[in-house]
């Protein structure tokens, strides 16, 4: 941050200010609510009408706007201060031609919410110094050096620089001055620093329990306050922990956990603080411990979804993926589900950035025609206006297509440039007999790069567009359990079949691979299973005809070891599939010795 100069001055028209009323100086410089400093005129550096030892030592006749320096004695600890004639009384003041003013245009702007939905940022309006010099009243600490976080603690705005925090006076975000030059105040600015036997400049802060976790690169900290409130002599800063922090990637508070990645060997370890049955957090859960070596390193975001119990995990190392964990506490200390996955999009794109709001995760990447916004609906039964059933297209949207009737072709216009080996259209309801069915990519012709024409009339409703993609799941390794739930590695387990159970599902592949190689495909149209066999009928009807949705269960054969086997779910059609749970049989067999 720039440091302050008495040439910066508040500009009411370019800063954002957050109280209503806006006094002015006799300069007509805007300040806020009982900012009564007026900056000196050119040359008036040094400006003091006199100096008193004490304060009774002030001469009655002293004229309006005299400012005097009081040196102070033992009655007021030989704190020296500064006060000003005005309305025939004395109020503190500040030694005049000082630098005073912080600049706002290198200082954290503000971002507001206007009354008509739109944003409005700016710089925000910083609280010039009011009064004392910079003995008594010092510059706030964060001038010329860089703020790394920004956040809110009891009514107090609050910045990490270097090894400290500082927080500003209680309801007036803007101040980070003292507010008298006699007494300390309970609500005047704190700044306060980590104490630790390493180097640790704090990087980012989150809430935590009763308080805040604060984390350098090697050592966490807890902020708190006791009993007497949010003051100088009531904060504390005090270390708790020792792990390396991936600082880019940061904190991620979700409910009544804290997520942070640790980066190691080229691939990053994503660990996990809670309290577990009212204890404070004093080690956190490495949720990666099952799959290690499954996220590349490079981890530069973390966004947590609250109402999902679900973590989406950005990284350098790959960057057209988001690596999701999903998680269920079925009581306070005992998670029952630590699931990853992973959302890979088109080659050569790149995600740069992401945020989880009210179901849907928001995705800004960087794809070869430019940058984009794009979102994902993560809402239960989410599908798209113009149909009844999911729709499996990414970067989908809705276009309405326009008749050429000299050529017999339908041409549509499309809000961005698709790759066109995978693109797809796909009819909505409006089509009625032929709902949900696709337009034969073979008749596609291209226009231009996002004007794209197809053979007949296809214009009675608007068309979902897309990129075609292949949604696929693996099953982990699967072993017979102990009563207890725990996995028995010895013996033998050969798996013999798998029954997978759906709901509203038009199509679905099994490969299966006894041995690790050599996998046996089959397609499956749920409503196209034959009663007795089991086996699909009519599977090029998906692209003939109306899909139709089925529940219910299917069965397949495995025949192979559970350690080798690998039994993969996949679907690369446009129809949905959902699974809702699964079941295996076994033969298990464990030779033993008698010693």
């Amino acid at each position: 941050m720039d440091a302050v100069g008495a040439d910066v001055i508040p500009d009411q028209n370019y800063q954002i200010w957050l109280s209503r009323g806006i006094g002015t100086n006799s300069n007509g410089v805007a300040y806020g609510p009982g900012y009564t400093y007026q900056y000196p005129p050119n040359g008036a550096a040094g400006y003091l009408t006199g100096t008193v030892q004490r304060f009774d030592k002030l001469p009655e006749t002293a004229p309006e706007g005299a400012i005097y320096r009081v040196q102070g004695d033992e009655s007021s600890g030989f704190t020296s201060y500064y006060l000003k004639r005005t309305g025939g009384v004395w109020d503190e003041t500040l030694l005049p031609g000082m630098a005073n003013a912080v600049n706002p245009r290198t200082m954290p702007h503000a971002l507001i919410s206007n009354a008509d939905g739109s944003f409005t940022f700016a710089p925000f309006s910083w609280a010039p110094r009011r009064v004392g010099d910079t003995s008594m009243n010092p510059n706030p600490g964060f001038i010329g050096r860089p703020i790394r976080k920004v956040f809110f603690y009891q009514n107090r705005l609050a910045f990490l620089y270097d090894e400290n925090c500082a927080m500003s006076v209680v309801g007036d975000f803007g101040n980070f001055w003292r507010m008298s030059q006699l007494d300390y105040l309970e609500s005047d600015v704190i700044d306060m620093a980590a104490t630790s036997t390493r180097v640790s400049k704090l990087m980012d802060a989150t809430t935590h329990n009763d308080g805040i976790l604060l984390t350098s690169d090697q050592t966490q900290f807890t902020l708190t306050n006791g009993e007497l409130g949010v003051t100088a002599a009531s904060l504390a800063i005090r270390p708790t922990t020792n792990y390396t922090v991936n600082t880019k990637a940061g904190l991620a508070p979700l409910g009544s956990e804290i997520y942070f990645a640790v980066e190691r060997n080229g691939h990053a370890m994503i660990r996990e603080y809670t309290r577990l049955s009212g204890s404070d957090a004093t080690t956190a859960a490495d949720v990666t411990a099952h799959c290690p070596r499954y996220i590349p390193g490079g981890v530069n975001e973390i966004i947590p979804a609250d109402d999902l119990s679900a973590l989406f995990v950005l990284t350098d190392g790959a960057p057209n993926k988001v690596f999701v964990y999903q998680f269920y506490w079925t009581s306070a200390d005992e998670k029952t589900q630590a699931a990853w996955h992973e959302w890979e999009f088109a080659e050569g794109s790149k995600i740069v950035s992401g945020a989880y709001l009210k179901g849907y995760l928001y995705l800004v990447i960087s794809r070869d025609d430019g940058l984009h916004l794009e979102r994902v609906d993560l809402q239960p039964g989410a599908h798209p206006s113009e149909t009844a059933n999911q729709i499996h297209l990414d970067r989908r949207a809705s276009v309405q297509g326009t008749y050429l009737p000299a050529e017999d072709r339908t041409e549509f216009l499309l809000p961005y440039a698709p790759n066109r080996s995978t693109f797809r259209l796909v009819r909505g309801d409006g089509f009625v007999n032929r709902r949900e069915t696709l337009i034969d990519p073979e008749t596609y012709e291209w226009v231009a790069a996002r004007v794209v024409s197809v053979s007949g009339d296809e214009r009675i409703a608007p068309v979902i567009i897309g990129e075609n993609y292949v949604f696929s799941f693996e099953f982990s390794t699967l072993y017979v359990r102990t009563q207890r739930a725990e996995a028995i590695t010895t013996g033998r387990t050969q798996l013999i079949t798998m029954t997978v159970n759906f709901q509203r599902t038009a199509y679905f592949k099994t490969e299966v691979s006894p041995h690790g190689f050599n996998s046996t495909v089959e397609e499956i149209l749920p409503a196209k299973l034959a009663e007795f066999s089991g086996k699909t009928l009519g599977s090029e009807s998906l692209k003939l005809n109306v899909p139709a949705y089925h529940s219910g269960s299917y069965r397949f054969q495995i025949y192979g070891q559970n350690t080798s086997a690998r039994i993969r779910i996949s679907n690369d059609t446009h129809v949905s599939s959902t699974f809702v749970s699964a079941e295996w049989e076994a033969q298990y067999h464990n030779r033993s010795r008698a010693s």
